[in-house]
């Protein structure tokens, strides 16, 4: 069969034959095309679920970060009210008031009264959702200690819910007071039922509190636990805890609670398929993993640890996260058949992973290939009868016109003179055409190609040009920021399409800057120049617009409900630029200050009258001492204007 192929193609027509010889090209240019698309899709497909599995780790690491950063930010907030409270309030040092708020228990100790949890007015004023258990009788100062702390849990605890579910203080010898207003069982366990025996100094988040086990006094979280209330133990739970310590003297904890359902936050990739998040520790720790850290589920605190388990699974995974030394990764674990996009959560020190299997990822890339398939095979049918139309339609009729033509002139030649007809029609027209429409598609290409780049180049440099030259005009080319002319502009267009009330101009003077010049030299007085337009710019909140006006002057214009805010940002961005240094001809650190003049813009002001104004306060705050702010009001004349107007 393939001997004969040469002679059935010689035997078929021109457009058959030129059918038939198009379709196996382009067939095998979609063969080609399928291939590199399988790979293509296979490869963005991978790309596309590795990003989204980042992304959906990077959200998980964030909202971690931001509920242990609330909790970090509620505890330390507590030290300081209780250092405060213990330093100026007398009310914490009545015994009366504690045996109101901790009545003595028949078992031994004390409990809370109901009051603080029911709700109810106290020697501390209104106070509800707290519980307390005391081991021991306290003396005095853990009196006073324990007071301190049921105010803080409280107020503190009100304004952290529900985000945060609890706080407490805890100290080494069992006491415990608790704000956990939102509990199902009403602190039911510490209120009422805990034997007078309850010792949970050996729990872990009693034991890395301690000055030996956390030297730097900085908040540490446990491991997945057993909530110590629940003694079936199917509650779990992990917690952070922060050491407090007064007069160099650990008394206490301050702790938050974080239950096993509320770990991992809903997400918007919650319905990545097949995709899950699990949460280890770096002592090697499951905090959380779909399939081994459920809620209600009893078993040991063993069964967690990733060092010592004979699980295949939990091994292979606890060998991988110790792989990624910088606790980054993405991309295929091949051991644990799975993508992973693995990263680290700082405050806790936990690892992050969001895990999906392998096997999803393939099969969309092979959804993708068939349907690619099926289109290329439609598409390479229907170009074939295309073609076979078009060049019976558009070359084999006017060939064989053509040839009918040809034959009957040939048939006038003498014989002598006869030549092949079938041989020039086939050898001479259609290669001739063909060859002279590709030197023109080729030459016409060339010349459309060179003049799209000539007009690309071209609209390159002007837009450059423009670019520069709206820079030129606006930006000042010291420090980078607006010049006068752009701010002038910007100011005065917001005055005309606004009302001037609550707009405020800010100028901003380096003081000393001439003594920097002239002893430092010029090169010193352009970077504290460079130094102070920063510091401006990063200072001022958004919307806010600010300039240089020339020399040492910079000025802001900004929106404040009253002068006494406008000030304040004035101030913010005085204060914030005290201390700035730059090195001066020797070396030395030069501190750099600014002195503030604000003025508030009132009806009918342009951007000079309202200039004038806020260069007599930096006049003022200048006369005054230097780096300072003063305020310069309209004149009184203008002020009754603007009252009459309004009224």
């Amino acid at each position: 069969m393939l001997e004969r192929l040469p002679t059935l193609l010689r035997d078929m027509s021109i457009t058959t034959r030129t059918a038939i010889t198009l379709s196996a090209l382009i067939g095998l240019i979609f063969v080609v095309a399928g291939f590199l698309s399988y790979r293509d899709s296979e490869r963005r497909t991978r790309e596309a679920g590795l990003t989204t599995l980042d992304h959906y780790a990077r959200q998980v690491v964030r909202e971690e970060e931001r509920r242990f950063s609330r909790i970090r930010t509620t505890h330390i907030h507590a030290t300081e009210l209780m250092r405060a409270q213990l330093a100026s309030s007398p009310r914490l040092a009545d015994a009366a008031a504690f045996d109101v708020m901790f009545p003595a228990d028949r078992r031994g100790g004390r409990r809370s009264a109901p009051a603080l949890y029911n709700g109810g007015n106290t020697p501390l004023g209104y106070i509800r959702g707290v519980g307390a258990f005391i081991a021991h009788e306290p003396d005095a100062a853990a009196r006073r200690r324990l007071m301190a702390a049921t105010g803080i849990v409280h107020a503190l605890g009100e304004g952290v819910r529900p985000e945060l579910e609890s706080l407490y203080y805890f100290t080494p010898d069992n006491s415990l007071v608790i704000f956990a207003a939102d509990r199902p069982d009403r602190l039911r366990f510490y209120r009422q039922d805990a034997p007078s025996t309850l010792d949970f100094q050996r729990q872990e988040f009693a034991t890395i509190s301690t000055p030996t086990a956390n030297p730097a006094r900085a908040m540490r979280c446990t491991a997945l636990r057993h909530i110590v209330h629940d003694r079936s133990g199917g509650t779990w739970t992990t917690g952070c805890m922060t050491p407090v310590d007064i007069d160099g003297r650990h008394v206490g904890t301050w702790g938050t609670s974080v239950l096993l359902d509320t770990l991992i936050a809903p997400s918007d990739f919650a319905d990545v398929p097949r995709a899950s998040v699990i949460l280890i520790s770096r002592e090697g720790r499951l905090i959380h993993h779909p399939d081994y850290t459920r809620q209600r589920r009893v078993g040991p605190e063993s069964m967690l640890d990733l060092t010592t388990t004979r699980d295949p699974r939990l091994a292979a995974l606890w060998s991988f996260v110790q792989a990624q030394r910088d606790g980054h990764f993405l991309g295929e674990a091949p051991s644990l058949d799975s993508f992973v996009a693995m990263r680290k959560i700082g405050t806790p020190g936990w690892y992050a992973l969001v895990v999906q299997d392998e096997a999803v990822m393939r099969a969309e890339t092979n959804r993708l290939i068939l349907r690619v398939a099926l289109t290329a095979a439609a598409c390479l049918v229907l170009q074939a009868l295309t073609i076979l139309f078009l060049l019976r339609r558009q070359v084999g009729a006017p060939l064989r016109r053509l040839i009918e033509r040809t034959r009957a002139l040939t048939r006038r030649v003498p014989p002598a003179r006869y030549v092949d007809i079938e041989r020039i029609a086939v050898r001479d027209e259609v290669a001739q055409l063909t060859h002279d429409f590709d030197v023109m598609a080729e030459r016409i290409g060339s010349a459309q190609t060179e003049l799209e780049r000539k007009v690309s180049d071209r609209t390159e440099a002007l837009r450059r040009a423009n670019l520069k030259l709206k820079l030129i005009a606006t930006q000042d080319q010291l420090t980078g920021i607006p010049n006068r002319r752009s701010l002038v502009t910007e100011v005065e267009a917001r005055m005309a399409t606004r009302s001037a009330e609550g707009h405020y101009l800010l100028l901003f003077d380096i003081d000393r800057f001439k003594r920097i010049n002239d002893v430092h030299g010029e090169t010193t007085g352009d970077r504290a120049l460079i130094r102070i337009a920063n510091g401006i710019a990063s200072l001022l909140r958004e919307g806010d617009v600010c300039g240089r006006i020339g020399g040492a002057e910079f000025a802001a214009f900004v929106r404040a409900d009253s002068q006494a805010e406008a000030m304040n940002v004035a101030e913010r961005v005085r204060v914030g630029l005290f201390g700035l240094q730059t090195p001066g001809r020797y070396g030395e650190m030069i501190r750099l200050t600014v002195s503030a003049g604000v003025a508030g813009a009132v009806m009918d002001d342009d951007f000079d009258t309202l200039f004038a104004r806020a260069e007599a306060a930096l006049n003022r705050a200048k006369r005054l001492g230097r780096d300072r702010a003063a305020w310069q009001s309209a004149p009184a004349s203008v002020r009754s204007e603007r009252t009459r107007s309004v009224a």
